[in-house]
């Protein structure tokens, strides 16, 4: 069959094209296609016969950023630079190829590509090289070519990695940064901007080294260059010109260098005066000027700066500067008048930015008032006058300045900064009558009456609704004038009646379990335990209301000591309360409401860091006589006696210091007896060449042995309650403690002798050679005793063992008896014959058992006995008979008559 071919007809498009010479649709011939691969456009950028194609150029670059728009991948570096050099020949003949360079630029701020996750670590260095010749391009005229490297360098640096969902990844933004860090693009721009002249452009550079300046090394950067005095002084010009946006950019920088620099960097550029002058024009400027809510906060800016500058550079010259005179002139605006000129127009207003200023002013105050120069000056302007101003019972005051709640916290502030500022300046608090202001507001914060505190901020903890924060500050404030020890003014507090009210604080807060409450308690006691501690009247004063608090202080319970709540620093006030203001004075009262068992329990409970203070108090009690009965008669734990309590606390203490013992605490090395593994690794010749005391006498004030032999001295050794051969192991070396101290001492007088090559005389050598005799005879000797000690306990158990042992076999014995004696009963009952013997035994038993009576004979005697009956056991009135069928077996239930003897031959029961 004959196939017919089917003519196809092409589509009509926009492609196709009718040829007349063939007479057929034929593609049309479109333009070669441009190459947009890196290599190419390379090319074509560099290849001289293509150098008047701009158009081409321009569609290429465009279309490179468009097959690139995530980024370029990291291999690429090379030729992507190669391309921004091709770029910038081309500009510097024609200003046509910077949009083009910008848009290579504006693209490398994206995260590079990656194709393989090695890239990262193998082209790294690329990586930094690469940003180092992007950066250097800031140098050329072009502010938009210089925009658009400073926004590249922030992009990388700031924006996070995205992450796609398809097709290649970005590097790690880690990567970024630290290729940033490594190539010290920083020094370019600081560079660049020393010079830079446009406005716009150096704003932008600014804004980058702000982003740059939150890292440390890029700090020490603009450190170790003089960029912070150019930044400083364009500071100062930005005033006059009103450009907020250059202060505020000025102000951050400056502020990350400060705090995030090297401190030794920071100092030796911030110490210069150029730098502080700038920041005191432009805080003075703002004073005088500031209106709007951005100069405001732009003020409250410079006054952090200045605040971070202070502890980060003490030295800064604020005082040659004038800082510290117009910083206090702010500080007392509200409080105190001034006529100076520099706060002509200036006055605090009830805003939050005045508010922080004059918070932040005094945080800035009291931080350099260590210096005198710069204390005097504060002290000069009326800053202690402002504080003291604040001092006074808060529920009738009506600010005009503040509203309550700033008051308040205004008020605390001023407290804590007295607490600092009083110690360092006595002759203006006395003049300012401080102690008339605290007491008062002492009185005040103890009343309860209803007080709705606010207890914003730090220091308004755990005030709200009462006046808790105000009593804290207060206590702070009173402790630390009367740590000073100025007699006059500690005299003028008690005259006023500090010690009375200082119990009534006890007193109110004596059953708290508030931290900030506890807090009080233990500053309280520590300032009754100062005032008290040389004056024998103001120890009358503490008396028996102090007494009693003071032992309901040492009585807490043992499990809230690690609470983390305060009651370990309320214990250990407690305790230091003792020494100060209990003994000799009211110590007759502290033994009669039972201060020592209270003591010794403390020392039972307390953990081995207190139990040193706590036996150091009791020890002090003891010598009064009269206190060592309380001792003896005290019991603990189990029973436990003061002596036993001191022998274990001994063990404790010899096992922390690696005292060599056995498992018996016998005394293993004679020729130490005392020493623990610090001392005998010590160097004599290292102590030997200083004036400090050599590790024996340390050792004495070090651990609690000397106080344990003190105390049980005290009792008397010979009169000590029985204790286990344990405890007299221990205590044969607690008795002989002060002889083996001796010997140690006299060890190291002639190990430094020896090292000083001195030789004694003859008299003196046989001295020491007598005494070290006499001390090895006294260690040998007491090692012999322990032993003994140890025998005698082992014989004394042997003997107790043994004795234990014949108990055994005596109550083994009882129970073969008992058994045999089952046995026989069970023979008895199931074999008759053994049943007949039994009978006749018991017979005979019973026959040899009668008497004759005397002066009978030939009379008849009746037999009491059943002959029929079965049964080996005496019979009582009734008998209890099982049921049967059979006739003679009677039931259980059935309760018979006992058989009379007489009636035996008439009837007969036998009973199992």
């Amino acid at each position: 069959m004959e196939t017919i071919e089917v003519q196809k007809f092409p589509l009509m498009g926009s492609n196709m094209q009718y040829d007349t010479s063939t007479r057929s649709f034929i593609e049309r011939q479109q333009p070669p296609k441009l190459d947009t691969t890196l290599e190419k456009v390379l090319h074509l950028l560099t290849d001289p016969h293509s150098a008047k194609v701009k158009e081409r150029h321009t569609k290429a670059v465009k279309k490179i950023c468009d097959k690139y728009q995530n980024g370029f991948y990291l291999k690429d570096l090379g030729l992507v630079y190669k391309v921004v050099e091709a770029l910038v020949d081309h500009m510097e003949r024609d200003d046509h190829y910077t949009s083009s360079l910008v848009q290579i630029i504006m693209l490398s701020g994206k995260s590079f590509l990656k194709e393989k996750a090695s890239d990262d670590a193998v082209y790294g260095k690329d990586l930094t090289e690469f940003l180092v010749k992007l950066v250097k391009l800031i140098e050329l005229p072009k502010p938009m070519v210089q925009i658009a490297v400073t926004h590249c360098i922030g992009s990388l640096y700031c924006t996070p990695v995205p992450i796609y969902n398809d097709g290649p990844q970005a590097c790690r933004h880690e990567l970024n940064i630290k290729a940033i860090e490594d190539s010290n693009v920083v020094k370019i721009f600081a560079t660049e901007l020393k010079k830079m002249e446009d406005d716009t452009v150096y704003q932008e550079i600014l804004h980058l080294l702000l982003f740059l300046s939150l890292s440390s090394s890029n700090c020490d950067c603009l450190l170790d260059m003089d960029i912070i005095d150019v930044i400083a002084r364009n500071m100062v010009a930005a005033c006059g010109s009103s450009n907020s946006k250059l202060l505020q950019l000025s102000v951050e920088v400056l502020w990350n260098v400060i705090e995030y620099g090297n401190p030794l960097k920071v100092q030796d550029r911030f110490e210069t005066t150029a730098v502080v002058r700038s920041l005191y024009s432009t805080f003075c400027h703002f004073i005088q000027k500031a209106k709007t809510k951005q100069d405001l906060q732009l003020r409250n800016d410079v006054m952090s700066v200045t605040q971070v500058l202070v502890t980060r550079c003490p030295n800064a010259p604020l005082l040659e500067c004038g800082f510290i005179k117009i910083l206090t002139l702010v500080a007392t605006n509200s409080e105190v008048k001034t006529k100076d000129e520099l706060m002509n127009g200036f006055s605090m207003k009830p805003q939050n930015d005045d508010f922080e200023l004059k918070k932040a002013a005094w945080t800035t105050l009291i931080g350099l008032a260590e210096n005198d120069a710069m204390r005097q000056v504060m002290i000069d302007v009326g800053l202690l006058t402002a504080l003291f101003d604040y001092v006074k019972p808060n529920d009738s005051v009506c600010s005009v300045e503040w509203t309550s709640a700033q008051y308040e916290e205004l008020q605390l502030q001023a407290l804590s900064s007295l607490e600092t500022l009083s110690p360092l300046c006595l002759e203006e608090y006395m003049r300012e009558h401080g102690n008339t202001r605290l007491i008062m507001l002492l009185e005040w914060a103890c009343l309860d009456c209803d007080y709705g505190g606010h207890g914003n901020s730090f220091f308004g903890e755990g005030g709200y609704q009462t006046r808790r924060a105000q009593l804290r500050y207060t206590v702070r404030v009173l402790l630390a004038v009367v740590r000073t020890g100025n007699e006059n003014v500690v005299q003028d507090l008690c005259d006023q009646g500090l010690i009375s009210s200082l119990l009534v604080v006890l007193k109110k807060y004596k059953d708290t379990e508030v931290p900030i409450e506890l807090s009080i308690l233990s500053n309280t006691l520590l300032i009754l335990s100062l005032v008290c501690d040389t004056d024998s009247h103001r120890k009358a004063t503490f008396g028996d209301e102090g007494v009693d608090l003071l032992l309901q202080f040492l009585s807490l319970d043992s499990g809230k000591f690690s609470s983390g709540l305060g009651y370990h620093k309320l214990l250990l006030s407690a305790v230091n309360a003792i020494w100060c203001c209990v003994s000799f004075m009211n110590q007759d009262l502290f033994l009669e409401r039972g201060g020592i068992p209270i003591l010794l329990d403390l020392l039972e409970k307390c953990p081995p860091s207190m139990q040193n203070l706590v036996l150091g108090a009791l020890l002090d009690l003891t010598e009064d006589a009269r206190a060592v009965p309380h001792v003896v008669t005290w019991r603990g734990t189990g029973q436990k006696t003061a002596v036993s309590l001191l022998i274990e606390l001994w063990r404790a203490e010899e096992q922390a210091m690696g005292v060599k013992r056995d498992r018996n605490h016998v005394m293993t090395d004679p020729a130490t007896p005392l020493q623990g593994v610090e001392q005998l690794m010590s160097d004599v010749s290292a102590q030997a060449l200083s004036s400090t005391p050599t590790l024996a006498i340390l050792d004495v004030a070090d651990n609690m042995r000397a106080k344990i032999y003190a105390m049980l001295f005290r009792i008397g050794f010979e009169n000590l309650p029985p204790v286990c051969a344990k405890d007299q192991i221990t205590l044969t070396l607690i008795e002989n403690y002060l002889d083996f101290k001796v010997g140690e001492v006299w060890e190291e007088i002639i190990a430094e002798l020896m090292l000083d090559n001195i030789t004694p005389i003859k008299s003196d050598r046989e001295a020491l050679k007598e005494i070290q005799t006499i001390i090895a005879a006294k260690s040998e000797a007491v090692k012999r005793h322990q032993m003994e000690i140890l025998e005698r306990e082992s014989r004394v158990e042997l003997e107790e063992e043994q004795a234990c042992y014949e108990q055994i076999k005596f109550n083994f014995k009882q129970w073969e008896q008992q058994n045999a004696s089952r046995i026989n009963f069970i023979n008895k009952t199931s074999d008759y014959e053994t049943l007949q013997m039994s009978k006749q035994r018991q017979s005979a038993l019973a026959e040899k058992s009668k008497q004759e009576p005397p002066g009978i004979r030939d009379t008849v005697e009746h037999s009491t006995l059943l002959k029929m009956l079965t049964t080996t056991v005496h019979s009582g009135r009734h008998i209890n008979v099982p049921l049967s069928d059979n006739p003679s077996i009677v039931s259980p239930h059935k309760v018979l008559p006992a058989i009379s003897p007489t009636r035996s031959n008439e009837r007969s029961v036998i009973t199992q």
